[in-house]
């Protein structure tokens, strides 16, 4: 097979008639789904080779001594068996060496042969068999007929695909559930077996670096290169709600490719004085600081220039946490010609959106994965060896801090930070990590311990709580900060600015069960958009508007 079969379309025609379809009100349906490339599971890793979550280590002897086989799968991660059908295609990268001859190849779930000697499995209900072929995470077992994978499969590998707008090595995959209901697992979890497994051919020689197993993240015919679509017709997975975690090979010991220099900002100080003779202690903690130079001929940095302490500052449930990364110039003279950022923050803290240029390099162009935080581009110039940048922003960058986030600092780092240059080697980049603080920042708290009536007062953050202690009675106050809704984005129930089919799931599993389903203040003030009642009527005239909006048969708000 040298071209998949674009069976993507079918996956989504349901949703592309949504005009034509009457909302409903969803059931047990997820909110998100995810593909993940990792290192099968069942199989033996060879020699030389370690895996550790979505990180494969190649050793130096190992990639000296032959070829390296390394087996993946891609698998699906989901809550509910609902999906009834798949689309995935990938392709191997890298920043700073050559992927050229690298070769995938693909193994048919339940058809060809994957293990030298026949494999023990378990299927739910405890029964034992052995197979020698690949167990698929949909299939069914009969002590006659075998390991059978359940729906169709369509799986194609190549050396490159132009459709898919890539020079490399390819793999493509289509799945569907063949026209029946897809009801369950073959193991206790989505994710216990791959939706296929492939091998990447890794020949002698292959240049020490890092490489990176990603999607094809690829719009053909309005219709994206990944995506899950499941037995609701409105329950389609792709960009915003579908995860797509891609693998990184690591080979020989100059694998990271990048120098980067990362600052750990100074500890906490606690100060605590007691004053002997009234029995006061005062105990002062002061703000993390992280003023520590960094080195590089470029240093990117997450720091707030416009904080008096560095921070950026939001509070739980916000929706707009805007955040910039700015870069210096240390070495006068060298231009970039690509670039490659992989960005982390702590706390479940979200990223939402990233605007599309850099304007550090005159603009250009970037693609952004909000799921593995990446953002990369080029910048060629005119004669192909890139451009000079411009110290100030490079990227923008936009959080989500969910509801119930405990207020602290949540740290934002980049674990890769890559600046190249024309022959594709990295510049040297220093990196200078950022926080978001959530609620206020700073405690100071103040402990009298004298007399049975004496006052504790405590301020933490954003609440404040005053205990008097004396003879039978107690009293607290207590204030919290609740960032208010602001003007309606009629159709955004799960405030990402975008007005999508997800926002109807969403509406649909609250109005369903709102004691399992959160909207937030600000979702529900969206969401109302049938004769809008400032959020306090939420019903399915708002679920079919929305719908309606979408494929353009009206404009919210509706008002009859």
């Amino acid at each position: 097979m040298r071209k998949l079969v674009s069976a993507a379309t079918s996956l989504v025609m349901a949703a592309t008639m949504v005009s034509a379809v009457a909302p409903v009100v969803a059931g047990a349906a997820d909110a998100r789904k995810g593909l993940s490339i990792l290192a099968y599971k069942e199989a033996t890793l060879p020699e030389g080779v370690t895996a550790d979550g979505a990180t494969v280590t190649v050793s130096a002897d190992a990639i000296k001594s032959g070829d390296v086989v390394v087996p993946l799968g891609i698998y699906l991660s989901e809550e509910t068996p609902d999906t009834k059908g798949i689309a995935v295609k990938a392709t191997v990268n890298s920043d700073n060496a050559d992927v050229k001859n690298i070769k995938f190849n693909a193994y048919q779930p339940g058809a060809d042969t994957f293990f030298g000697e026949a494999k023990t499995f378990t299927t739910k209900d405890g029964t034992e068999f052995t197979t020698d072929k690949v167990v698929s995470f949909a299939g069914s077992y009969a002590k006659r007929g075998g390991y059978m994978a359940h729906g169709k499969y369509t799986i194609a590998v190549d050396d490159k695909q132009d459709a898919a707008g890539t020079p490399n090595a390819y793999i493509g995959l289509a799945w569907n559930n063949n026209g029946s209901k897809y009801k369950d697992w073959f193991g206790e979890k989505s994710d216990d077996y791959p939706i296929v497994v492939f091998d990447v051919i890794l020949p002698k020689g292959t240049s020490e670096g890092t490489y990176t197993i990603d999607y094809c993240n690829y719009v053909a015919d309005k219709v994206p290169s990944n995506l899950l679509e499941t037995v609701e017709w409105y329950d389609t997975f792709e960009h915003n709600n579908l995860d797509l975690n891609n693998l990184t090979i690591k080979i020989g010991d100059s694998a990271s490719g990048t120098t980067t220099t990362t600052t750990t900002p100074a500890d906490t100080t606690t100060t605590t004085t007691t004053n002997g003779n009234d029995g006061t202690t005062t105990t002062t903690t002061t703000k993390k600081d992280d003023d520590n130079p960094v080195s590089g001929d470029f240093v990117v940095d997450l720091v707030n220039p416009d904080s008096e302490d560095g921070y950026w500052h939001a509070n739980a449930g916000d929706t707009e946490v805007f955040v910039d990364a700015h870069i210096t110039t240390n070495t006068e003279g060298l231009k970039v010609a690509g670039f490659s950022f992989d960005l982390t923050v702590e706390g479940g803290i979200k990223l939402v959106d990233v605007v599309k240029k850099c304007p550090a390099l005159n603009n250009s162009a970037l693609v952004s994965d909000y799921n593995s935080g990446n953002v990369n581009g080029t910048s060629e110039g005119k004669d192909g060896d890139g451009l000079t940048i411009e110290d100030g922003p490079l990227f923008y960058y936009t959080f989500e801090v969910p509801e119930g986030t405990p207020d602290g600092l949540y740290e934002i780092n980049f674990t890769k930070a890559l600046l190249l240059k024309a022959d594709k080697t990295p510049h040297n980049v220093g990196v200078k990590k950022g926080y978001i603080q959530v609620g206020e920042g700073g405690t100071t708290t103040t402990t009298t311990t004298t007399k049975p009536d004496d006052t504790t007062t405590t301020t933490t953050k954003a609440t404040t709580t005053t205990t008097t202690n004396g003879g039978a009675g107690t009293t607290t106050t207590s204030t919290t900060k609740t960032p208010a809704p602001g003007a309606p984005v009629y159709g955004d129930t799960n405030c990402d600015n975008q007005v999508k089919i997800n926002d109807v799931v969403l509406l649909n599993k609250y109005l369903n069960d709102a004691k399992s389903y959160n909207i937030s203040d600000q979702g529900k003030l969206n969401a109302d958009c049938y004769n809008p009642k400032n959020g306090e009527e939420l019903t399915a005239e708002d679920s079919k508007a929305i719908i309606q909006s979408i494929v353009h048969l009206v404009e919210l708000p509706v008002n009859k």
